[in-house]
């Protein structure tokens, strides 16, 4: 018998919950408020399928175990509420893995990547697809997305991207001058991009908080405020256990995102960072004014990333990625509550829009966000527990990642042998990353070191050889091209 304890402590947590709110799900819960559904779990119960975890994985993972072998029983736990993870707290860019395509390929090849950036492609109408058959108002608009230069530092990043997938044949993304990126968004800080035409913007606790009603109606049992407390395998099952309650399960389904760095070295292939947002009152006017009156949305190319976009009400998003790290693997359950780095953000938005730089704000929230060491999403057997997989690695980007990941997920549950559960992403990534005491350490000298850089950036200014030599040992933590997930 082999036993793994965890320490997402959210119902316990220090911070009220409605403090770890953003304001997308705090609107979300407004226009759907508890139903009385889904209890915490208070005895000791059986099933085919446990998963762990109410976020866009879990609920995409229950919904697809149950549609392709109807009659498997599902049981979902989450600690907090549906949504009240990375889920609910992301900027809303739904879009393709294109601009990630690099980055398959390096972890397969470029049949692979191909196959997975169209798949990718296909899961953003997926997912538009099912909210429109579900009844479920996310708030969406179709709109190209720019990977954009906000310095002319940053000009040519999407470079080899490009040159990788005009081998692959396919070109999704096209560049455009920095005039054009300019006239995008009405900014005058942009020198250069390239856009993806097939992307889209959403509501993002909307669509976690309607997957929990599917998932519902599909006839997956969903308990809420139940946090895992530890696993552990005994007569070929395995059993999840809980504050109150245990549940007996053939397979188990950890999709807990950032909370998976507590498992075996799980840590060394990811950190935790915090990422800001911040969401204006409606200003539709002022967005008019500067010539953003269409539904572009745009993340620049530094590795502590800007990503802004606009609401149909006529709000901006903004957000900046790299805000804070926190110490140890109990990291992900202290980086929420309000912006990081409120005056840091307010300055980027400036710089960038110095005619919304007024503009009231109305929700401001920090979330944490785990970036693997390949940038991209892994999927794998727990080794310790038999019977246990997990999904984890967004790096940032999660809305339609999570839709390929719940097939992959789903097939490893089920027992499938696929082109899913044989795909890029069913693979542990090889890299390290350094494990505490070293880390904390290290990643606090490493975001001083890249501030002084944009800073630098951002006038102008030549950066010194010294702080480029401390930013070698990068282990991509910020190279994610959007905070979507």
């Amino acid at each position: 018998m082999t036993r793994i304890a965890l320490a997402r402590t959210w119902p316990d947590a220090d911070t009220p919950a409605p403090a770890r709110r953003s304001g997308w799900l705090a609107d979300a819960l407004r226009d759907e408020p508890a139903d009385g559904r889904t209890p915490p779990l208070l005895d000791d119960t059986r099933c085919d399928v446990c998963v762990v975890g109410g976020g866009f994985t879990g609920l995409w993972t229950a919904l697809d175990i149950v549609r392709r072998a109807p009659g498997t029983d599902v049981v979902l736990i989450e600690a907090d509420i549906c949504g009240g993870g990375a889920s609910g707290a992301n900027a809303g860019f739904l879009m393709p893995m294109w601009a990630r395509f690099s980055s398959l390929v390096a972890i397969s090849d470029h049949a692979e990547a191909r196959r997975i950036g169209t798949a990718s492609a296909r899961a953003v109408d997926d997912i538009l697809d099912f909210a429109g058959t579900h009844g479920i108002d996310i708030g969406h608009r179709r709109g190209p997305w720019l990977w954009a230069a906000s310095t002319p530092a940053q000009r040519g990043a999407w470079e080899r991207t490009l040159t990788d997938l005009h081998r692959a044949g396919i070109r999704p993304l096209h560049q455009i001058s920095g005039a054009e990126a300019r006239r995008a968004v009405g900014t005058a800080q942009h020198f250069g991009g390239v856009v993806d035409p097939g992307c889209a913007t959403i509501q993002p606790a909307r669509l976690a908080r309607g997957l929990r009603r599917a998932a519902l109606d599909a006839g997956v049992r969903i308990h809420e405020h139940t946090p895992l407390l530890a696993l552990r395998a005994a007569d070929g099952t395995t059993e999840a256990r809980t504050a109150y309650g245990s549940i007996r399960a053939e397979r188990t389904v950890l999709a807990i995102n950032a909370w998976a760095g507590q498992l075996e070295d799980l840590g060394r292939r990811m950190v935790t960072v915090a990422s800001d947002t911040l969401l204006t009152e409606p200003a539709p006017e002022r967005l008019k004014a500067i010539g953003w009156d269409d539904d572009t949305s745009v993340c620049d190319s530094r590795r502590r990333l800007n990503y802004y976009r606009t609401t149909p009400d006529g709000r901006l998003l903004f957000g900046k990625g790299g805000a804070g790290v926190a110490p140890g693997h109990a990291g992900p359950s202290t980086l929420w509550g309000p912006p990081l780095r409120m005056g840091e953000l307010r300055q980027q938005l400036a710089r960038l829009f110095p005619r919304l730089a007024q503009v009231p704000v109305a929700h401001a929230w920090t979330a944490p966000v785990e970036y693997s060491v390949t940038s991209l999403p892994f999927a794998g057997w727990l080794r310790s527990v038999p019977g246990v997989a997990y999904g984890t690695g967004y790096s940032g980007d999660g809305i339609g990642p999570a839709r390929l990941m719940a097939r992959v997920l789903s097939s490893l549950a089920l027992g499938v042998t696929d082109e899913w559960s044989r795909s890029a992403f069913a693979r542990t990534p090889g890299g390290r990353i350094p494990t505490e005491p070293l880390r904390y350490p290290g990643t606090r000298l490493l975001l001083p070191a890249m501030r002084a850089v944009e800073r630098r950036e951002d006038r102008g200014r030549k950066i010194p050889a010294p702080v480029k030599r401390l930013l070698t040992p990068d282990p991509s933590l910020f190279r994610t091209r959007t905070r979507a997930g």
